[in-house]
């Protein structure tokens, strides 16, 4: 019975857990294939993803607040308070009843700042960052799925390098197996048995950082989709599908325009113009309207008893008139028009280079799958065979095995090389922040 009451409890604990069944990482190999589905698991995860929609909507808080009245004013006052002795003024000089109940009056009132030339470039400059902040959630959804693109890319990388290191230790393993019935035969001197030796343990060191590399492939996939990832299912062939691009890329210069960091930098610019505006505007002066009740129990100067009072002040614009800010408002965003400028010549430039490089390393690839492997592969063929006719130098076979394993590993490069051009042409020409915005509109 002790044991039944200590476990209902647990089991009872452990059933939420159930519910978070969903938490486990997807496959990598689709998430890879298919953004859209990382973007969404980014969206609902990543904590920074959070605190940019958090800040969104803070932004959208304070564009609310900008269209708030101001407080009225109210207040209230005590007048009639006799001071001195009432005896020490001469006859002629009576001042009739002296005592607090008899001379007091009270007043209250309620006074209301006008803004004038205000409330509207305020509101306005605080629409627009709303927005900007957005466009900034966006971009930041954008930039993470990229960082994870890359990161699961890694993994698919290392996790092919370590089967093809895995394959070609085998390959040696199998070739030293068939070399010592040679050398057990007296037909391969113990030199050149040594020799095979060698070369299969340098494979195995070989598989043993690529083990390394693999394992902290896996910790950054974790660390990035913030669950345990696993190379299950992993390989070149997902390495190619992953960061896919349309068949037509979009018009480079555009594309970049219309990215949410260049939309939030031009939304930014005109807020700074809105602030310009409401600093100028500061030399206007704001009335303040007020109305007061006074109620007056001195009755002995024959003055009425109750009356009311509207009042209306302005300040007087005479140190302050908003010059220097108007002034700083405007170069902050010149500021940012010309960093903008600079920004989308650089990306233009990216984009043409990664979109040139794209190109060498297709063509890289073709051939070396076409052309390169099969003819190593015939040369492998051969040379094996001369060498168990006596008519080739070990040397030269070992030689032709090791230019073949740097062949694959070459193959292997080239795709992980073209896998970063496409993951980074999606980033520079802003497919990932498409995918990001329709991503964080379903996540709200």
């Amino acid at each position: 019975m002790k044991l039944v009451v200590v476990l209902v409890p647990a089991i009872a604990l452990l059933r939420p857990q159930a519910a978070h069944a969903e938490d486990v990482a997807p496959a990598v190999r689709a998430m890879l294939a298919n953004p859209a589905d990382l973007a969404a698991w980014l969206a609902g995860h990543d904590p920074l993803i959070e605190s940019a929609r958090a800040k969104t909507e803070a932004a959208s808080e304070l564009s609310e607040q900008a269209r708030v009245l101001p407080n009225p004013q109210l207040q209230a006052g005590v007048g009639g308070i006799g001071l001195g002795d009432p005896n020490k003024y001469p006859p002629m000089m009576a001042v009739g009843p002296t005592s607090f109940s008899q001379t007091a009056n009270f007043s209250v009132g309620v006074g209301e700042l006008v803004e004038i030339g205000k409330r509207g470039p305020r509101k306005a400059a605080a629409q627009l960052r709303a927005q900007e902040a957005g466009q900034v959630a966006i971009g930041a959804l954008g930039a993470r799925l990229g960082d994870a693109t890359a990161t699961l890319g890694k993994l698919a990388y290392v996790a092919s390098r370590r089967d093809v290191v895995a394959q070609n230790l085998e390959a040696a393993r199998q070739l030293q197996a068939l070399e010592k019935i040679r050398l057990d035969n007296k037909d391969l001197s113990a030199l050149e048995f040594g020799r095979i030796e060698l070369d299969t343990e340098e494979l195995e060191l070989q598989l043993g950082r690529a083990e390394a590399e693999l394992s902290s492939a896996v910790a950054a996939c974790s660390a990035t989709l913030y669950v345990p990832c696993s190379p299950a299912g992993l390989d070149a062939a997902a390495l190619d599908a992953g960061a896919p691009l349309p068949d037509a890329l979009p018009e480079p210069q555009k594309a970049i325009e219309d990215r949410p960091a260049r939309q939030a930098t031009k939304l930014e610019a005109q807020a700074l113009g809105n602030d310009a505006l409401l600093a100028h505007n500061r030399r206007i002066p704001d009335p303040t309207l007020g109305v007061s009740y006074t109620y007056d129990r001195y009755a002995y100067g024959g003055g009425l008893p109750q009356t009311i009072a509207v009042t209306v002040g302005f300040p007087i614009a005479l140190f302050d008139t908003g010059t220097h800010d108007e002034a700083a408002a405007r170069a902050n965003a010149r500021a940012i028009v010309a960093e903008d400028q600079a920004t989308l010549r650089e990306a233009r430039g990216v984009v043409d280079a990664l979109v040139a490089q794209r190109q060498t390393l297709v063509q890289t690839l073709q051939k070396l799958e076409t052309v390169e492997i099969p003819k190593s592969t015939q040369i492998i063929a051969q040379t094996r065979k001369a060498f168990d006719l006596g008519q080739a130098r070990l040397a030269d076979l070992l030689l032709v095995e090791r230019a073949h394993r740097d062949l694959l590993l070459e193959v292997l490069d080239t795709r992980f090389d073209l896998f970063n051009v496409r993951a980074q042409l999606r980033q520079a020409l802003g497919l990932d922040d498409e995918i990001a915005r329709i991503a964080g509109r379903r996540a709200r």
